[in-house]
């Protein structure tokens, strides 16, 4: 047992630092950030700190969502190259679990790579009402009824279900023995949500203990630089277009954060505005391997990152593939341009360009946190209190662009008065 703790130890070690930052002529910041040869590592990077945090990225099997008393989920480590398959739905098949049957298993499950939460794994994608469970209503218990065979690229199999979820994670499992062909004796684990500050508990059957230190405190990073699963798309000989699932590496983004993709847009660039069809999206993948094509980058892809009420640019500069793991981009806080500020603890607003450009245009950037009851309205006021522009916002949870027209305005200084849930807030806006 102490040897294993000890291994355990020694696979958690993690690299961190900051980075040093070389801010080009536009105001951006560079990353060299890689994942070592053949993505052997899992990097972390974090906007507000600049910091990079780099773990090696094969020294865990299952990671199991820890970040709520009440709400569950795991993944399955991509970076291992599992392939997990049900192997029955009935938890009393235990000791009938033969690997002979393997092909009688259907499709092997993957974690979602479209999924707006992180806990979404292979496991949950199972036939059960919460993939692997039920929920017992006489003690809100999830108690497990799928039995899963985990197949690994070297060719061990391993045989495993989770039995209960409360606040913590029963399972039991059993390794193959290819040597006798059978399974070796089941063993019973439990771990505990624990106090962690992190989204995961994470367990490896090598060590066959829980593996400490494999990502950051859950507010210190942003985005997650691995290996993923994806349906990549191709033609079959026949000319028809299908999927196969491939192995990816690319970024999986924080549930504290957002992103929006924009492309065509020019990357190297002094301007930073957010373009009318900017959508922002919580899948957790919305950058993922977007940025390259099969090899290279593509040089007018932009991301938008939204964190709170902060805000920031990226781009990508270079991919140095599988050899290299390198992954190089750029960035920029743009929240003071947008000029975003707190109407109440429902709602955020900015508005730019400020001063407008030559069209006299005037986009409010308006985030709706939560709903409130009646609709919010922006009011545009010149100096002497005269109310010249009015137009009506929405109360809906979500994140808004609105143009403002104000070419029928003349050059000068003018109020914004933004009204949402009983409170207001006002900006100096400079029309030329």
């Amino acid at each position: 047992m102490k040897t294993g703790l000890l291994l355990s130890s020694l696979l958690a070690l993690s690299v961190q630092n900051t980075v040093l930052a070389q801010t080009d002529g536009n105001g951006y910041t560079s990353v060299n950030l890689t994942t070592g040869a053949n993505y052997q590592n899992r990097v972390f990077f974090d906007f507000s700190a600049n910091a990079i945090v780099s773990q090696p990225a094969n020294s865990w099997d299952i990671a199991f969502f820890r970040n709520s008393a009440m709400s569950f989920g795991t993944r399955i480590n991509d970076a291992q190259n599992i392939e997990v398959y049900e192997a029955s739905g009935s938890a009393a098949n235990w000791d009938n679990i033969s690997i002979s049957n393997i092909a009688s298993w259907g499709a092997p499950l993957y974690n979602p790579d479209i999924s707006t939460t992180l806990q979404n794994g292979a496991f949950e994608q199972g036939s059960a009402t919460y993939g692997w469970g039920e929920y017992n209503v006489a003690n809100h218990h999830i108690e497990g009824n799928v039995i899963f065979v985990l197949k690994y690229a070297s060719g061990a199999y391993i045989k495993f279900m989770i039995q209960d979820y409360y606040g913590g994670y029963t399972f039991k499992y059993s390794k193959w023995n290819a040597a006798t062909s059978a399974w070796e004796a089941t063993q019973t684990k439990t771990l505990a949500n624990g106090t962690d500050d992190a989204f995961f508990n994470y367990f490896s059957f090598t060590t066959e203990n829980k593996v400490t230190n494999m990502e950051p405190p859950k507010a210190d990073w942003d985005l997650m630089f691995t290996r993923y699963w994806n349906d990549y798309p191709y033609i079959d000989q026949q000319g028809n277009p299908q999927t196969m699932k491939y192995r990816m590496s690319g970024v999986i983004q924080s549930p504290n954060i957002t992103v929006a993709k924009v492309q065509p847009e020019t990357q190297a660039t002094s301007v930073a505005t957010l373009p009318a069809t900017t959508a922002f999206s919580g899948n957790i993948t919305t950058i993922g391997h977007s940025w390259k094509p099969t090899t290279g980058i593509y040089n007018d892809v932009v991301y938008y990152i939204k964190q709170g009420s902060t805000y920031y640019r990226m781009y990508f500069t270079e991919n140095g593939g599988s050899s290299t793991g390198n992954m190089y981009f750029k960035y920029k806080n743009i929240t003071s341009v947008l000029n975003v500020t707190e109407v109440s603890k429902n709602a955020s607003f900015g508005i730019y360009p400020n001063p407008t450009t030559s069209d006299k245009r005037v986009t409010v950037l308006y985030d709706v946190k939560e709903k409130v009851n009646s609709k919010g309205n922006v009011e545009v006021y010149d100096l002497t209190g005269k109310k010249v522009h009015q137009s009506e916002l929405t109360n809906q949870a979500g994140f808004y662009k609105q143009d403002l027209n104000l070419s029928h305005l003349s050059a000068g200084n003018y109020l914004v008065k933004i009204t949402f849930g009983g409170h207001t807030e006002t900006k100096k806006l400079i029309v030329k």
